[in-house]
């Protein structure tokens, strides 16, 4: 147990650019959640859910019409990244667990505003009334997800998964720091991701 709480706090030294600081408050609530046992696999399969939740978002803003092209491009950009998120997490449950049973996206509107109402954001698809709207909630979603793997990195053991979840989770950050320089053009102090943290899934 020793080693790989060592292991945890290298690479999250390696990685502290990526991952955002957290106050006493959260660090407390951080070390109850720390505790509680949760099976690899099972954290796995509740980032996978997020992130699937989060593409379904990605696809259904870049169906529509309410983008401009500049806008466009990022988003089918970090689109692509979570693709490539979600076939990397799939891997490792895969890994995991051979014969489990791997969760899929939302299976219409309807259900993904069900997982956004769960989620607390305040955004719905099909209720988005230009590209702010849009760009705002693809934010929300991207904090949400953000928070997934803050709470799964108090969790995980396996160093090869904390090295993944890291690495995912600095990508989310880079992703809600465009979205934010898309909605506050020029103006740093407001795009970047927030310093404090906590996070569901």
């Amino acid at each position: 147990m020793a080693g790989a709480r060592s292991t945890r706090r290298e690479l999250f030294a390696a990685s502290a650019a990526g991952v955002a600081l957290v106050s006493p408050a959260t660090a407390l609530a951080a070390s109850t959640i720390a505790a509680r046992p949760d099976p690899p696999d099972a954290r796995l399969r509740r980032l996978l859910t997020v992130e699937l939740l989060l593409l379904y978002c990605y696809q259904h803003v870049l169906a529509g019409t309410l983008l401009t092209p500049g806008a466009r491009l990022v988003v089918q950009l970090q689109a692509g990244h979570e693709q490539a998120h979600i076939d990397a997490l799939k891997l490792e449950l895969t890994r995991l667990s051979p014969s489990g049973t791997l969760p899929g996206p939302p299976t219409d509107i309807a259900a993904a505003n069900r997982a956004l109402a769960r989620r607390n954001t305040t955004g719905r698809l099909g209720q988005l009334q230009g590209e702010r709207d849009a760009l705002y909630l693809l934010l929300e979603v991207e904090r949400v997800v953000t928070g997934a793997y803050f709470v799964a990195l108090l969790k995980l053991e396996d160093s090869r998964l904390i090295a993944l979840a890291i690495s995912i989770m600095s990508a989310e950050a880079q992703h809600q720091a465009l979205i934010g320089d898309l909605l506050n053009p020029g103006d740093a102090q407001q795009s970047v991701p927030y310093g404090l943290i906590q996070g569901t899934q």
